[in-house]
């Protein structure tokens, strides 16, 4: 009897050691995401595109080659006519894990903050100006929400506010996270390399 209940008192002894190895390790894993998926909005923040691309998952480069990615993200940013800055993008939360054919997958969600400069229209009189601002403001509250527009007449930008996500995504192929955005323009690439039971039970709408 006496053997039983030490062998009963060492299996729970057992269970509640594995039970904390586990847990330690979940809120580890959520930690490594969110460190690395700050790294990777912090070189987006700062315009370091490599960095940027690093992080990126490396079968979007499938379908474009970094090189061209690259190409695409310099040609945005230092377009005559228009100046992008981020002010800063924020991990504020990440999902449970989901592993699906030894790949594992989270989602990352984060706050942005961004500034567009209408360059192409200082020179123009103040009349023009305000009806440029006023058009491209009711086109962003359109998008975006009013109230996650500012507008600025003297410098002639706008602010946008947004709450958005993205997959973090660890395959054995690849060393470390890596990560792929979740919007409207990444659809058709999104739908292409995560799985639809992911998304769905990730993504919660």
């Amino acid at each position: 009897m006496q053997k039983q209940n030490y062998t009963m008192k060492h299996f729970k002894i057992l269970l509640v050691a594995l039970f904390i190895s586990v847990s330690s390790f979940a809120q580890s894993s959520s930690a490594e995401i969110t460190k690395n998926a700050q790294t990777y909005y912090d070189y987006m923040t700062a315009q370091n595109f490599d960095g940027v691309l690093d992080y990126m998952y490396p079968k979007v480069f499938e379908m474009a080659s970094r090189a061209q990615m690259k190409a695409g993200m310099e040609q945005m940013f230092s377009s005559p006519d228009m100046k992008i800055e981020f002010l800063s993008n924020d991990v504020t939360n990440v999902s449970e894990e989901k592993i699906v054919e030894n790949i594992t997958y989270a989602a990352v969600f984060y706050n942005s903050k961004m500034k567009m400069t209408f360059l192409s229209e200082k020179d123009k009189s103040a009349e023009d100006q305000k009806s440029f601002l006023g058009f491209m403001e009711v086109t962003m509250n359109s998008q975006f929400g009013e109230e996650n527009v500012t507008s600025d007449p003297e410098t002639m930008s706008l602010v946008i506010n947004m709450d958005a996500t993205m997959f973090a995504i660890k395959d054995p192929q690849y060393d470390g996270w890596k990560f792929l955005g979740n919007d409207d323009a990444m659809k058709q690439l999104v739908d292409s390399i995560i799985p639809e039971s992911v998304r769905t039970a990730l993504i919660k709408k």
